[in-house]
C-alpha cells in the first residue's frame, strides 16, 4: 500500500501503515546522524519488519492503520516547488505483549530547533492527522522531547477536549555514555557476588524486581502474573543482565536487574534498572550498569550505551553519573535532552 500523505503549504504528513514501509523512508534520514535519538522508535520499528517478513505469502498485514492501532507518521518540511523535503518528526503508534505503548515522538532536530514557530505551524497538522485514525482513549500518554511533548499535549487537548493529568507521568534526561566516558569501577566486587546475563532459573527472582520496578511508578503498575511473562520475554530474549549479592548467612540474593531492549547498530538502550530494597546502597547498581556498558561498547561494539534518567531520582543519577553517563549532577553535555511524558485522564491505560 502506498504512503498516504496530507499537506498543507509546506508541511506534509506521511501516514505508515507497516514498519517495512515506514524503515524504508526513514531509515536513510535517521542513520546515523540521529540514531540514538531515535532509539525511542526504530528498534522495535524493526522488530514488527521482522514480524511482517516472517509472515507466509498466505497471509496479509492489514494496511489500515485505523483498523489495526500501529503505524507511524511522518512530518516533512517541503520546499516551495517540492523539490527538497526535510524530515522533522516521527510519531509511533505501537503495542505489545502487555498492552498500548505511549505515544512516542521524535524529533528529528536537537531541541534547540523546537521553537515556537516550528513548533507551531507543525504540530495542528499532526495532530489533525492523528485524530482521524486513533481514539481519544488510545492517547493515554505521550513521550518525547519536552517541548515537542508540550506542544503536542496542548493542541491535543484544544482538538479533542480530553485534559492532561495533573502530573507529568515522567520528566527525564536523555543520557548517553560512550567508551571515552565509561569508568574504571571505583570498588572491587566482593567476594561471592556474582553478575552475569540471565537464564532461566533467574526468571522468578526477575519477576518480583520487574514488578517491584513498575509498583514505583503509581501509572504503569504491574500483577505479579504480567510481570512473570515480562521476565520470561527478556531472558528468552537475553536482555536481562542480574547481579546476585552474598547475604551476611552466606545464601545469594537477587540484588539488581537490568534491561537492555532497544538496540541497533550503533546504540543500546538500558529500560529498565532496579535494586532489590534489602541490598541497596552496596554498590550493585553500580556495577552491573557499568558491566552492562562494558558489555555493549567493548564486545558488542556499539558506540553509545543511552538510558533515561528521572530528575527527581538523584540515586539513580548518581549511579549513572559515577559509570560514565555524561550531562548528569549539574553538568552539560551535547546531545542530552530533556524528555517529558504526559498522561490523558480518562483514557484506557497501556503499559511500557
Amino acid at each position: 500500500m502506498p504512503v498516504r500523505s496530507y499537506s498543507n503549504s509546506n508541511i506534509d504528513v506521511l501516514v505508515h501503515s507497516t514498519a517495512s514501509e515506514a524503515l524504508a523512508t526513514l531509515e536513510p534520514y535517521v542513520l546515523p546522524k540521529r540514531e540514538r535519538e531515535a532509539n525511542i522508535w526504530l528498534p522495535f520499528a524493526r522488530k514488527l519488519r521482522k514480524r511482517e517478513m516472517s509472515v507466509s505469502s498466505t497471509e496479509s498485514i492489514n494496511p489500515e492503520p485505523c483498523l489495526t492501532g500501529t503505524f507511524w507518521l511522518s512530518v516533512w518540511s517541503t520546499s516551495a516547488a517540492k523539490e527538497r523535503r526535510t524530515l522533522d518528526m516521527v510519531v509511533a503508534c505501537t503495542s505489545h505483549h502487555l498492552g498500548n505503548y505511549p505515544i512516542f515522538l521524535y524529533s528529528h532536530h536537537p531541541a534547540s530547533r523546537l521553537t515556537p514557530t516550528f513548533l507551531n505551524q507543525r504540530i495542528p497538522i499532526l495532530v489533525n492527522r492523528l485524530k482521524e485514525l486513533v481514539s481519544c482513549s488510545r492517547v493515554f500518554s505521550v513521550f518525547g522531547p519536552t517541548s515537542l511533548t508540550s506542544a503536542f499535549v496542548c493542541e491535543w487537548t484544544e482538538r479533542t477536549g480530553v485534559m492532561p493529568e495533573r502530573d507529568p507521568f515522567y520528566a527525564a534526561k536523555f543520557t548517553t555514555c560512550t567508551l571515552k566516558t565509561l569508568t574504571p569501577p571505583r570498588t572491587a566486587m566482593p567476594e561471592g557476588d556474582v553478575m552475569r546475563l540471565a537464564e532461566v532459573a533467574d526468571v522468578e527472582a526477575a519477576a518480583v524486581l520487574c514488578k517491584e520496578f513498575a509498583d514505583d511508578s503509581e501509572y504503569f503498575p504491574l500483577e505479579l502474573p504480567d510481570a512473570l511473562k515480562e521476565a520470561e520475554e527478556l531472558v528468552r530474549n537475553r536482555q536481562l543482565w542480574v547481579y546476585y549479592m552474598t547475604m551476611s548467612d552466606g545464601t545469594q540474593e537477587l540484588a539488581s536487574i537490568v534491561a537492555c531492549t532497544r538496540t541497533s547498530e550503533n546504540v543500546a538502550a538500558i529500560t529498565k534498572v532496579y535494586t532489590n530494597l534489602r541490598c541497596r546502597s552496596n554498590g550493585c547498581a553500580e556495577r552491573l550498569v557499568r558491566r552492562v556498558c562494558e558489555f555493549w561498547l567493548k564486545e558488542a561494539g556499539r558506540q553509545y550505551v543511552v538510558l533515561f534518567v528521572a530528575h527527581d531520582n538523584e540515586p539513580a543519577e548518581k549511579v549513572y553519573n559515577h559509570v560514565g553517563f555524561e550531562g548528569l549532577r549539574g553538568r552539560t553535555a551535547e546531545g542530552v535532552e530533556d524528555w517529558l511524558e504526559i498522561g490523558f485522564s480518562g483514557t484506557e491505560r497501556g503499559h511500557w
